[in-house]
């Protein structure tokens, strides 16, 4: 499906009170299947991958981010949508396939921790209890260093880590009219905090295509570029200051849309 490629209007608060942020000076890393690099945007820096070429599943560390999925292009384009002024490093962690290994993820988040990303966008998670504590350990290693972890939740609904962990701002998926535009959840109403646009989100895929996709994949990189925009006008936010702001955001929970 082709659609018309507007950039999206940015919300009131974030010309009020924000002051028309964009993004500018800060990096986000996406941590997914790379970039189509045919698009030739140049906002998204030389990223890495930590794919095998012969073995989707084992990590090797390499230059090739190119994207053969669509999936991280479209995630690093929804960051770039909301936050234009930001600069994207691509981490490629999947290869020929949307599956990767938790080992593989720890490393990625790692790296990017190293290559001074502020913001670290993870549209994947696992449910294997082996996972937990590493990935936990990295995550919590970012939430000290100042770096803000947005995962996506399980499309189903089940725990997922990363984005279950309180270290981390987690997503899940709704319908909105604006990226814009998203709920934040407070208390044990839901495991994750913010529910923002994944259903019927209009996404570049590869090639340049826009196309329609649904899924918390496609929610995290709104919440990661509005983080951007937050961390430009407040550098060196913690993550519960994050948190207090998008909750001031955030649409009242009894008017906005529903999942």
């Amino acid at each position: 499906m082709e659609m018309l490629d507007e950039p999206p209007v940015p919300a009131a608060w974030v010309r009020d009170v924000l002051g028309g942020a964009t993004g500018a000076g800060i990096r986000v890393a996406v941590i997914d299947s790379g970039y189509d690099r045919a698009l030739g945007d140049a906002r998204v820096l030389p990223g890495i991958s930590f794919v095998d070429p012969e073995d989707d599943f084992a990590l090797a560390q390499n230059d090739d981010d190119s994207d053969v999925l669509g999936h991280g292009t479209a995630c690093v384009d929804l960051v770039l949508r909301v936050a234009p002024d930001a600069r994207v490093i691509p981490v490629r962690v999947f290869g020929k396939v949307l599956e990767t290994s938790p080992g593989t993820l720890q490393a990625a988040m790692l790296w990017a921790m190293e290559a001074g990303a502020q913001v670290i966008n993870v549209s994947l998670g696992t449910r294997l209890e082996s996972a937990l504590i590493p990935l936990y350990a990295a995550c919590e290693k970012a939430r000290r260093a100042g770096i803000i972890v947005v995962a996506a939740d399980d499309n189903g609904g089940g725990a997922s880590y990363p984005a279950i962990f309180e270290n981390v701002i987690g997503v899940c998926a709704g319908r909105f009219d604006s990226p814009f535009d998203f709920r934040f959840h407070t208390g044990d109403e839901m495991k994750v905090e913010v529910e923002a646009w994944g259903v019927e989100q209009p996404v570049t895929w590869i090639g340049g295509r826009r196309v329609v996709k649904h899924g918390t994949s496609f929610a995290a990189p709104n919440v990661a570029g509005i983080v951007a925009l937050i961390l430009e006008r407040h550098p060196g936010a913690t993550l519960e200051e994050v948190r207090e702001m998008l909750a001031g955001f955030a649409l009242p929970n009894a008017d906005a849309p529903g999942r």
